[in-house]
Parts: C-alpha cells; sequence; structure tokens
C-alpha cells in the first residue's frame, strides 16, 4: 500500500503551521510515535526556515507514504540549498543542514524534476520494517 499527499502552498512564513498541520495529522493517523513525528516536522522546519525553495514560486511538499515510511519531496529547491546540503557545519548557527537532515532521516537526496530541483529524504519506520529506495 502507498499513498501520495500534495500540498503546495504559497510562500511565507504564515503557510508554514499548515505545512507542519498535515505532516503532523499524517503521522498521526497512520500512528507513527511522536518521535518519528518529531523528526518528519523538524526536517520540514529546517527546509522550510532556510528559504530552501525558489523565490516567486510556491512550495509544493509531497508526501508518499508506504508500510514502512514516508518518503518527503519538497521543491521546487534553490541551487544554493545542494551547498547548504554538503555543510556539516554551519559558522552561525553550529550544525548545518545537512548533518540535521542526515540524522532525521536514512536518505537526503536532490534530485531533478522537469527542470527544477527537488529535496527528497525518506524516514522509515522502526517498527514497520525498513524503507526501500526508489
Amino acid at each position: 500500500m502507498s499513498d501520495r499527499i500534495s500540498l503546495t502552498l504559497p510562500q511565507g512564513e504564515s503557510y508554514h503551521g499548515v505545512a507542519r498541520l498535515v505532516v503532523g495529522g499524517l503521522a498521526a493517523r497512520l500512528s507513527f510515535s511522536f518521535e518519528y513525528l518529531e523528526d518528519l516536522q523538524l526536517a520540514l522546519d529546517s527546509l522550510l526556515a532556510n528559504d530552501a525553495y525558489q523565490a516567486g514560486s510556491d512550495v509544493t511538499i509531497e508526501l508518499l507514504v508506504e508500510e514502512v515510511g514516508v518518503e518527503m519531496c519538497v521543491g521546487p529547491v534553490t541551487p544554493a540549498l545542494r551547498a547548504a546540503l554538503e555543510r556539516q557545519v554551519d559558522e552561525s548557527e553550529g550544525v548545518g543542514l545537512g548533518r540535521l537532515l542526515g540524522t532525521l532521516a536514512e536518505s537526503v537526496e536532490i534530485e531533478s524534476r522537469d527542470g527544477a530541483e527537488w529535496l527528497r529524504l525518506a524516514k522509515r519506520n522502526p517498527a514497520r520494517g525498513v524503507a526501500a529506495s526508489t
């Protein structure tokens, strides 16, 4: 079983709460643990707070829910996000975005879609097995 949920929001911090609500509601509906929910929400918050999405465009959050976990895609993202992901340490904030996301998900990568870059991360649910790579 797999279900895909897609949410497209206008840019702006006032909409970030809607994205968090959708991710949180999904995790609760699927009986994921509180820790699992926190990991997903922190990963999403970190991306949205870093203005990872392209200026002047809406941000889309796609969630692919499978028996073994969740895959979350956010995009389109800025080319600068790739450099931010490579930084393990951020001079001003300590832990870099790449290191943070790497601790929250089993896989974090940039993929190309229709001429734009998207961030894809996979989070497996240990209670349900190991997530398959796609």
